[in-house]
């Protein structure tokens, strides 16, 4: 899947050295091991930064197993790396429930992985990696750096670097923004659809459910995002360059969810409908609930309220909720 990339996985779990074999087999990544348990977790640490720095950190969130006198957790053992490794990507692997995490310690990784499903996750870990790699290959100095790494279409720069947080803007300078471009990337490039949208999003966009998308889905292949930290396993789509190809196909102008159903001749079997209803041309996808884990389905619109725990974002959709029944 990969090669020349270096990992390291410090764990007080003695037991974790054969899943750190596995992902490095798997993976074709040197994944360097490092046990803490009845060790001095403070004095390990040095002597890991005395090395060469990885490519890549796993950190174990629970270190009760190390030394008593020492530090007790991932988050912790982080924050000392950082001192010396401000731009390498830490993700945490815990056997902990991660709902039930502090705030203050999710933010010391880049990622929180549970244990038990780790192979699961090798996409993304390698994703990760890798992003942060080329990054340091090729420094940032300008926002059209950022754009370019993030291959933004033509049209849609001038609107995404007006978008940027101030972090990314001013901090050029900073060893740190590296670890703010994917934070960024991750909570609101990729998780807000906007200028990317997701499988279900890019779909209904074009009047279809997932399976209609999947026959036509090699047309909008150079709408599909390439740039730093892309995954393909979570695939998005550029809304701009998805609906620029549907009017070079169909040769139509007007609502994409009505004139992309042309892409599948027609076909019924694959058209988008209403959760609520089953009417077809859903406008929107929106959540069922305000859980974390709501499902999200294709709605019309009149079925829909503003989802109250999202602030509307210049450039991107409003998310929206099923509206509660009378």
């Amino acid at each position: 899947m990969s090669n020349n990339l270096k990992f390291i996985w410090i764990d007080d779990t003695p037991e974790r050295e054969k899943s750190a074999q596995n992902m490095g087999e798997a993976l074709k990544t040197e994944v360097d091991f490092h046990g803490l348990k009845s060790k001095n977790v403070n004095e390990e640490l040095q002597s890991i930064l005395k090395g060469q720095e990885p490519d890549l950190i796993l950190m174990d969130h629970s270190l009760d197993q190390a030394d008593y006198e020492g530090i007790r957790s991932g988050s912790s053992a982080a924050a000392i790396i950082r001192e010396k490794w401000q731009s390498c990507p830490i993700v945490s692997v815990t056997g902990t429930d991660i709902v039930d995490m502090d705030t203050r310690h999710k933010s010391a990784y880049e990622a929180i992985f549970q244990f038990s499903s780790i192979s699961k996750n090798y996409s993304r870990i390698i994703t990760i990696a890798e992003g942060f790699k080329a990054l340091k290959q090729s420094p940032l100095k300008t926002i059209d750096d950022i754009l370019n790494q993030l291959k933004v279409p033509d049209d849609e720069r001038s609107k995404m670097a007006k978008i940027f947080p101030r972090e990314l803007k001013d901090n050029f300078q900073d060893k740190s923004l590296l670890l703010e471009m994917y934070r960024w990337c991750e909570s609101t490039l990729f998780k807000r659809p906007g200028f990317l949208y997701d499988r279900l999003w890019v779909s209904t966009l074009l009047g279809l459910n997932p399976g209609g998308f999947k026959q036509v889905e090699a047309k909008f292949a150079a709408a599909k995002y390439n740039g730093v930290f892309a995954n393909d396993s979570d695939e998005r789509w550029w809304k701009s360059e998805v609906l620029s190809i549907l009017g070079e196909a169909t040769g139509e102008v007007g609502l994409p969810w009505k004139i992309g159903r042309a892409l599948v001749k027609n076909k019924k079997a694959h058209f988008s409908k209403c959760y609520v209803s089953e009417e077809e041309f859903p406008e929107t996808v929106a959540a069922v609930d305000t859980t974390n884990d709501a499902e999200w389905h294709p709605m019309k619109l009149k079925y829909t309220d503003p989802h109250p725990l999202f602030e509307d974002m210049l450039f991107f959709e409003e998310l929206r909720i099923m509206e509660a029944a009378d």
